[in-house]
């Protein structure tokens, strides 16, 4: 029977580098207590995501089982005293008697809290959070019509539209009838820096994909006799063999209690300590996507780790108190919880990060803001989509 249980909700890249990070470096330095680690996601395996374009386009360059991987095995280490996996969605938190709620039934109590659920997308081709086997048929289907099919369009002009698009230009090229629609008046429009989306789309037109902007838009989408029936925002209607939907993520936080959210239903983050940003609430930790402090890259989960660590280590060694503290300077004078504020905090980083590859020889990035060349794309992130670093994930040694 533990002390103190921490219970963390997710099991994607988050979720699995908390579960490691506390096991790992944080509970062995705290004395005096017994410490368990629950987790709890649909998923029982950890899906590479950021491989999914050529998982989609090219399964023979990168095979599902290099991208799917187990996720119990890598907690065997620990132990069933320390670490528990419980496949289920979360369906509420009750703060007044610190409980998680499940679709098994389950309460789980908790002592300390981490929401780590990420986000989920309009196609399970980009995530597990409906479960593997939701993310597996949608990915199979694509395999099984993609080299039959004529025409394809992607909708969604972010990294994952772009480098699908190039992933089935290079493949195909001219021999099919390949169409982005950016949404919007430029590829890559979250970047400040706006001649990297223009270069990408130079290098798309030339591999022979058509890339579309004005923000036409898929507003209905339908099947007609095996074929993809979409109504477009400029009233045309175009039927293909193959729709691929790439259009942005959104929060998983229907759980959530709507005062723990943000308007973009996020969790309210403290943006430096990770800790939940609400009055009156205690040992409660945002981390990942799902946090209103996140650029929701997965880069930013490895920049964001040592804050979020440190956070938690501070409030369960109990060496003092802080106050609350938003981020808006405003402080509670009622409001404290064990731990001292932390040294170590997180500051974001505000300029531009993003590497895309067009293929697997070319590609376009920025790193810190700067511009970053093509083969430096190419092989950082484009030979293999880092699949190497898929295990390491998994086991806790990215």
């Amino acid at each position: 029977m533990s002390d103190h249980q921490i219970v963390i909700i997710g099991a994607s890249f988050a979720g699995l580098t908390a579960a490691h990070g506390l096991l790992k470096t944080v509970l062995p330095t705290i004395s005096g207590k017994k410490f368990k680690v629950v987790q709890i996601a649909p998923n029982e395996e950890f899906f590479w995501k950021i491989g999914a374009p050529r998982l989609i386009a090219n399964p023979s360059s990168l095979p599902f089982e290099k991208a799917l991987l187990p996720i119990a095995s890598a907690f065997e280490q620990y132990g069933p005293e320390k670490y528990e996996f419980i496949k289920a969605y979360v369906t509420s938190i009750d703060a007044s008697t610190k409980t998680v709620h499940t679709s098994t039934s389950t309460a789980v109590r908790y002592d300390s809290l981490i929401i780590a659920s990420g986000t989920s997308f309009a196609t399970p081709i980009w995530s597990v959070s409906d479960g593997t086997e939701a993310t597996k048929n949608a990915i199979a289907d694509l395999h099984q019509r993609l080299p039959a099919a004529e025409s394809i369009l992607i909708a969604g002009g972010g990294a994952a539209g772009v480098e699908t698009a190039g992933e089935l230009g290079e493949l195909y090229g001219t021999k099919k009838e390949i169409t982005l629609l950016s949404g919007t008046t430029n590829l890559l429009a979250s970047l400040q820096n706006q001649k990297i989306g223009q270069n990408a789309a130079s290098r798309l037109q030339k591999q022979g994909v058509k890339v579309i902007h004005d923000s036409v838009r898929v507003v209905e989408h339908t099947k007609a006799n095996g074929k993809d029936v979409l109504k477009l925002s400029n009233g045309e209607t175009k039927t293909v063999d193959v729709y691929i939907e790439a259009t942005g993520d959104k929060p998983n936080t229907k759980f959530v209690p709507q005062e723990w959210l943000n308007e973009k239903q996020k969790v309210k983050a403290d943006p430096q300590t990770l800790r939940l940003d609400v009055p009156g609430v205690t040992d409660v930790y945002v981390y990942g996507s799902v946090g209103s402090y996140s650029n929701g890259s997965v880069v930013d989960v490895q920049f964001a780790k040592g804050a979020f660590l440190e956070s938690i280590r501070s409030d369960l060694s109990g060496t003092g108190k802080w106050k609350f503290q938003c981020y808006t300077d405003r402080v509670t004078d009622n409001n404290t919880a064990p731990g001292p504020r932390t040294k170590n905090v997180y500051k974001k980083i505000a300029s531009d990060m993003m590497f895309v590859p067009i293929g697997p020889n070319q590609g376009v990035g920025v790193a810190f803001g700067w511009g970053v060349p093509s083969f430096i794309v190419k092989f950082a992130k484009g030979k293999d989509f880092m699949i190497g670093k898929a295990l390491a994930t998994v086991q806790g040694t990215a």
